[in-house]
């Protein structure tokens, strides 16, 4: 009898630690795994961001709100780099001239309708020692600022990247993220256009502990901010900033 009662005690014992343990690592555990998820959601948010811009830079200053056109922008889109030969020198430079002049003198030579203005040209640039002419009349550029367009990935993206995933939050069992777009008003009075694209944190929160996922929502409400990840604000201008920035 004494021996199946200390057997039983002993199992009550591994009980309660098993449960004390329990206890301290739950929470542990949670935010272990929730810093993972929440790591993955702002990287892939940060990749829409990265291509928003760009396709802003690139449209007249507009957004999109379509998942599948930002993808088939960066899948197929070229993005424009100056391809630098040379650098003015500080003689170049006193005499007055900017990288803008010497290019406008290149343009000038070249559209010249008149052989004689296009010589004058070409020897203004000669003399100012931006380029060299060979004996058969073509043109070597010391120095030259030409605009090259390279394929966006492999440029704002890694080669390999998969430009199919930005669609999808990670965790989210194949739900897509939220995009939209607005536009707002500087203090100057100036137009701008806006995007925000988001997720909500029971969107990729699934299989975490219930009561820890309604924490932190609750939180958020109660503070009157978004409970999700969120990236840009198509209400009111935010400079395309994250709200875990």
């Amino acid at each position: 009898m004494k021996k199946f009662i200390n057997i039983a005690l002993g199992l009550c014992i591994i009980g309660l630690a098993y449960i004390f343990y329990g206890s301290i690592m739950a929470p542990i555990n949670f935010d272990k795994e929730k810093t993972i998820r929440d790591e993955a959601v702002k990287n892939r948010l940060i990749d829409i961001r990265i291509a928003q811009v760009e396709f802003h830079n690139q449209n007249d200053g507009r957004y999109t709100a379509s998942l599948d056109t930002l993808i088939d922008f960066v899948k197929y889109g070229k993005l424009p780099t100056i391809a630098k030969v040379g650098e003015l020198t500080d003689q170049q430079l006193d005499d007055g001239w900017t990288e803008s002049k010497v290019l406008a003198l290149y343009e000038d030579a070249k559209n010249a309708k008149n052989r004689k203005i296009q010589d004058e040209k070409w020897k203004e640039a000669i003399d100012n020692g931006f380029v060299t002419r060979n004996e058969d009349g073509t043109i070597n550029y010391i120095f030259s600022r030409d605009t090259v367009w390279e394929d966006i990935i492999g440029s704002l993206f890694p080669i390999g990247f998969n430009a199919d995933s930005m669609r999808y939050v990670p965790f989210g069992n194949g739900a897509e993220f939220e995009m939209a777009i607005g536009c707002d008003t500087t203090k100057s009075g100036s137009f701008m256009h806006l995007f925000e694209a988001r997720t909500l944190f029971e969107t990729y929160y699934g299989g975490l502990d219930e009561q820890e996922v309604y924490n932190i929502i609750d939180e958020r409400e109660q503070l009157g901010r978004y409970p999700g990840m969120k990236v840009g604000d198509a209400v009111s201008g935010n400079n395309n900033a994250g709200n875990w920035e």
